[in-house]
């Protein structure tokens, strides 16, 4: 076994105190080879001539045995400092002699290991952590929430029980101009400024995430449960800080400063449609090279600012080049989901002007003076990376558009993206590919669907990037290919476009959507074989409430879900489990109201969609609507009366009503469906426990332990019930194998630090517990009042009266 290291520890040179509580079960693995005993603890000593060290020699080379305590203390050495001791109770010591001398050598070892775990894991310079520990962060993270993004998975976890977020924000931040440093001041100064640099972000860095070094000057943090918002208002923090910091040059007295760029990602907010299928370390990468992406971006824009990933189309666009007949080449391409057609307002920084105006009263206001608009472009072509516009209109004949100048996405005049911009335009095929763009293409379906009863669309998704047998095909001609195979299946002479760089778009007057599905299925056979992985989505005319102008974005939700499909044709059939794909997305990014939305239509399509119904019940009960959930439930249970989300849903909403045997009754219902429900297990076995019914409850996790995934949900239950049935040294131990399964389980480090203090130890690991639990869970006012009481422990009562004033704020 392995020791498991501390993410964002300060992880170089010297083992510390923080350490040492990382690497305690592994200290306990170590240990237990040479020693029986039933539990252990860690104990620092307050000073040199503590209580606790007598015994153990001028040089701490010999453990201490309290035979009627049934207690060995083992000294923690590394380099000659004691770090700590280990405590290990319910000691048997067959050969005392042997083993008191040999102990504290075998400790030492295991540290040493611990600290070259430690060295591994951390970029040396900087004391940060390195890439590779990043990305497995992100990788387990995405384990633990990836299955709320799938269809109906929205019952499949209980934060009450398993604590999942929701998703995590990503920021990546490179210095700017940092060869220079080295230029002017040379590569060791360069390299004292990255080691305070490092130490900066080690500090800003929420406890619960990973500050790493990736490279040279480039850092990636990893901030679990951050939204899109806050993981970029994160981002702005940091390059704010490194901004006020001042680098002294001893040889002339001066100083400089640094600024930095940085680019923001959240998951599952920018990941899309198949991606989402990948692996969880294919995800991972592709969620790096996102904010990659959106750190270049700001490094164009002038650097010393933030852009988030998912605000790159909207205003991270430059023109880089100025071209004959009206014609412009600029920074977005199909990395920033960039298409044909689409309409941008040209502006330049350079009008911008500050202004400081004195009011009657005396006061000052500053401000900037708004820019003006120099114009409106549209994207013709799209790359990888850059696109080609046409001008479309200039505000001013004297105001040229020139390169630098940024791009604002312009809004669409109404919901019906046909609306064009210029009206009487002819529509125009791509000369490479032969097919219309997005907006022509809208434009051609919109004036003949307007005649038409019945209508549908296709939208076809092939592989962005070329085949390996030809890496130097250019896209256009995989287009061009694509669209021919398709017509084959749908017509030569069907009106045929790009919808996206990867997508296209076929309209069929007079066509049923279901009518399509063979050919579709033939369609994407034929694409898979020729091109790679390919999917078809399917959507038409009347269906529900929808208007014409709705098809389109029905379409995509269509091939959304076809690209969920885990066996069999990718082809989907716009139908009530689109849109419950649909809305379990919306639900996984935090948007419930849309959520909503999208299941309410799922069910007017199928009134039998249990998924929707259960997904809606959820969505009522987050929003505290606890009496109509239990309707929906209700309604599923109904219908499919061993349905066991449903069942479970009913009983967690019935115990937020207090009707307590309710409650118990939909659980064992659920049970009774399914043995081995985890969950369903764990709420029993927490009813019995507030019952005072210990042994009730204790058979209740015993069975959850024996369910999938049953020990990494159940441990922090059995020591709960053992600490509130005085079973201290049971609950110590579930705790330990709890914090082993999850090193950042929230309510194990709580009940930790609890443990802690309640056997009068060493109060400054309850702190360091109690701190990284309410870092954790920061809405848990019990948590903080835990570190209150740690720090009272300590005698620093002002630090304490701030922890008990955030759980009452809480």
């Amino acid at each position: 076994m392995q020791p498991t290291s501390a993410p964002n520890a300060a992880l170089s040179a010297p083992l510390g105190q923080g350490d040492l509580i990382a690497c305690e079960q592994f200290l306990r693995e170590v240990l237990s080879r040479f020693l029986t005993f039933k539990t252990h603890s860690l104990y620092f000593p307050r000073a040199g001539d503590d209580p606790a060290l007598e015994g153990f020699g001028p040089d701490f080379s010999q453990a201490v045995h309290l035979p009627a305590e049934r207690k060995v203390l083992v000294p923690l050495c590394a380099e000659g400092r004691l770090l700590g001791v280990f405590i290990a109770r319910g000691a048997s010591l067959g050969a005392p002699r042997t083993l008191l001398p040999l102990l504290p050598r075998v400790a030492a070892m295991a540290l040493e290991q611990a600290r070259l775990a430690k060295a591994l894991a951390t970029d040396a310079l900087t004391g940060l952590a390195t890439g590779g520990t990043l990305l497995a962060n992100m990788e387990r993270e995405i384990e633990r929430v990836q299955d709320r993004i799938l269809p109906g998975a929205a019952a499949l976890a209980d934060p009450g029980l398993s604590g999942p977020r929701g998703g995590f924000g990503l920021v990546m931040l490179d210095l700017d101009f940092f060869s220079r440093v080295a230029g002017r001041h040379g590569f060791l100064a360069a390299e004292a400024v990255l080691a305070r640099v490092g130490g900066l972000f080690s500090r800003l860095c929420p406890q619960e995430g990973v500050a790493a070094r990736l490279h040279d000057d480039l850092f990636g943090f990893f901030l679990p449960g951050a939204s899109a918002t806050r993981c970029r208002e994160a981002a702005e923090s940091f390059v704010r800080e490194l901004s006020r910091l001042s680098f002294p040059v001893p040889a002339t007295g001066e100083s400089f400063g640094l600024t930095a760029s940085a680019g923001a990602a959240a998951y599952p907010q920018d990941l899309r449609g198949g991606q989402f299928a990948a692996p969880p370390a294919e995800q991972a990468r592709v969620l790096l090279r996102k904010a990659q992406k959106a750190l270049a971006v700001a490094k164009d824009l002038g650097r010393d600012q933030v852009m988030a990933c998912h605000r790159i189309l909207a205003e991270g666009g430059v023109v880089l080049e100025t071209l004959p007949l009206s014609r412009l080449a600029v920074s977005l391409g199909r990395f920033a989901e960039a298409e044909a057609g689409q309409r941008f307002l040209v502006w330049s920084p350079r009008d911008e002007r500050r202004r400081d105006v004195r009011k009657s009263d005396g006061e000052r206001v500053f401000g900037r003076s708004p820019t003006v608009f120099k114009g409106e472009i549209v994207l013709l072509e799209v790359g990888e990376d850059m696109a080609f516009a046409e001008v479309l209109q200039l505000t001013d004949p004297h105001l040229s558009i020139a390169p630098g100048d940024r791009l604002l996405l312009a809004q669409e005049e109404s919901g019906d993206e046909a609306s064009p911009a210029a009206p009487d335009a002819p529509p125009r095929r791509d000369k490479a590919s032969g097919l219309y763009g997005r907006r022509d293409f809208l434009r051609l379906a919109a004036a003949d669907r307007e005649k038409r009863q019945a209508f549908s669309m296709v939208l076809a998704q092939v592989p962005e990037t070329p085949r390996e047998s030809s890496p130097e095909r250019p896209a256009e001609a995989e287009a061009a290919e694509a669209a021919a195979i398709c017509r084959t299946h749908f017509g030569q002479d069907v009106l045929c476009g790009r919808f996206s760089s990867s997508k296209i778009v076929f309209y069929l007057p007079d066509r049923d959507p279901e009518s399509l599905r063979g050919a579709a299925e033939a369609a994407q056979a034929a694409l898979a074989e020729r091109l790679g992985q390919a999917a078809v989505g399917i959507a038409g005319y009347p269906c529900l409430d929808y208007s014409r102008a709705d098809v389109a974005e029905n379409c995509r939700k269509a091939l959304d879900h076809a690209l969920l499909l885990p066996e069999g044709p990718k082809v989907a059939v716009f139908d009530s489990l689109s849109l419950t794909v649909s809305g379990d997305r919306l639900f996984a990014m935090g948007d419930v109201y849309a959520a909503m939305e999208e299941f309410k239509q799922a069910l007017l399509s199928d009134e039998d969609n249990i998924l929707a119904r259960n997904s809606l019940g959820i969505c009522l009960a987050r929003l505290g609507r606890a009496e109509a959930a239990r309707a929906e439930f209700t309604r599923v249970i109904g219908r499919d009366p061993k349905n066991t989300m449903a069942l479970y849903n009913l009983g967690c909403v019935c115990r937020r009503l207090s009707e307590t045997k309710a409650a118990r009754t939909a659980f064992q219902k659920c049970l009774r469906a399914d043995p081995g429900h985890v969950f369903s297990l764990l709420r029993l076995g927490r009813m019995a426990e507030e019952d005072r019914r210990y042994e009730t409850a204790r058979k209740y996790y015993r069975r959850a332990m024996g369910a999938r995934n049953g020990p990494a949900l159940t441990l922090r239950h059995l020591a709960r019930l053992a600490f509130v049935r005085g079973r201290l040294e049971e609950a110590r131990e579930h705790l330990h194998q709890a914090l082993l399964h999850d090193p950042k389980d929230a309510f194990s480090l709580h009940l930790m630090a609890r443990l802690y203090l309640e056997e009068g130890q060493d109060p400054a690991i309850a702190e360091a517990m109690a701190r990284q639990a309410a870092a954790l869970r920061p809405d848990r006012p019990e948590f903080w009042r835990e570190l209150s009481r740690a720090l009272v422990a300590q005698g620093r009562d002002g630090e304490a009266r701030e922890a008990l004033a955030r759980a009452e704020g809480v």
